[in-house]
């Protein structure tokens, strides 16, 4: 599983980056790990505001991403779900995010406003971000991630066997 789950990457990057020559490859791989994460985490029933409504990915914060998570979201579907990709800027137009990630700049109290709630939470280490549920890191040239699984748990998220045994770390 763990081969299958670094070809989908590999081949979305692969597409990705004959279609925008011009996005820096490490945020690209940060965008397509940003939009690959949710089909290996499972939300409560009481996440989503009905069957229909869309999975939605909220950037808060230096957005870093500019339209290469667009591009890769577009017309994307999450367990059946549209995803929908929402730029915040306070902790009240949180409301709602099923993914939140949190960039440089973001509003005090993002993680917060999210703590206790279903909300996965995004961060880059790299950058000096070092919170949320999944942090961005570098390791060998490489971008990975570390998970925190205890603050997911707390959240009511559960993260798959299968995500964990990708991370560089994993906090129980």
């Amino acid at each position: 599983m763990r081969r299958y789950l670094r070809l989908i990457l590999g081949a979305a990057m692969a597409a990705y980056a004959g279609t925008v020559p011009a996005a820096p490859l490490e945020q690209a791989v940060k965008a397509s790990y940003v939009t690959k994460f949710a089909p290996f985490v499972e939300w409560p029933a009481v996440a989503f505001a009905g069957p229909a409504s869309p999975f939605q990915i909220c950037l808060a914060g230096r957005d870093s991403f500019g339209s290469v998570i667009d591009d890769l979201a577009r017309g994307q579907r999450i367990r059946g779900r549209p995803i929908q990709l929402r730029r915040v800027s306070d902790p009240a137009s949180m409301v709602g995010c099923h993914i939140l990630v949190i960039g440089a700049g973001a509003a005090d109290g993002a993680v917060a406003q999210a703590a206790g709630r279903p909300v996965l939470t995004v961060s880059d280490k790299t950058a000096g971000i070092d919170a949320g549920m999944i942090r961005f890191v570098r390791q060998a040239g490489r971008i990975r991630f570390e998970i925190d699984n205890g603050a997911a748990r707390a959240a009511h998220l559960t993260i798959s066997s299968k995500l964990l045994g990708l991370a560089v770390t994993v906090n129980p």
